[in-house]
């Protein structure tokens, strides 16, 4: 299935489509370097096409689509300051996103990317050691490690 697809399928985001990444803020955009253009499939972004049905829920920001345009990925980013103070957030935000999903919008959670389909992108510097506990409690969350670019091929 596309991203496309899966997206129009679901009522709550009608509308929500983008192609490319023009969905994403322009200051978010920027963190995202993708050499095969072509193997973008188009994103959404959740907090703008959410705002009514969950105005108190721990959103997460976007989700992208990538692939061959047949059978296409989707991957989840949250945009936000990457310390250990804000992982209890981020992980919140995981947890909400995928209780959504589950209950809204199967089709794009059985096409998440694996093992690495939950990406937190630090809007400034990764204050956050790689063996800690809240390190391990992202990995337990399912959410990658924060990291400041996100590369796609």
């Amino acid at each position: 299935m596309t991203f496309k697809a899966a997206v129009l399928a679901v009522p709550q985001l009608r509308g929500a489509y983008c192609p490319g990444l023009q969905a994403l803020r322009e200051r978010d955009r920027d963190r995202i370097e993708c050499r095969g253009t072509r193997r973008l499939a188009g994103s959404i972004n959740l907090e703008t096409a959410l705002p009514s049905a969950s105005p108190h829920e721990p959103r997460w920001d976007y989700g992208i689509g990538h692939g061959s345009g047949h059978e296409d990925e989707a991957i989840w980013v949250e945009v936000h300051p990457a310390s250990s103070h804000h992982v209890t957030e981020v992980i919140r935000k995981a947890q909400w996103l995928k209780g959504w999903l589950r209950r809204h919008a199967s089709a794009l959670l059985t096409m998440t990317r694996k093992p690495d389909g939950y990406v937190w992108l630090a809007t400034g510097t990764v204050s956050l050691q790689r063996g800690s506990r809240q390190a391990r409690q992202l990995a337990l969350a399912g959410v990658a490690f924060p990291q400041r670019r996100l590369r796609l091929s």
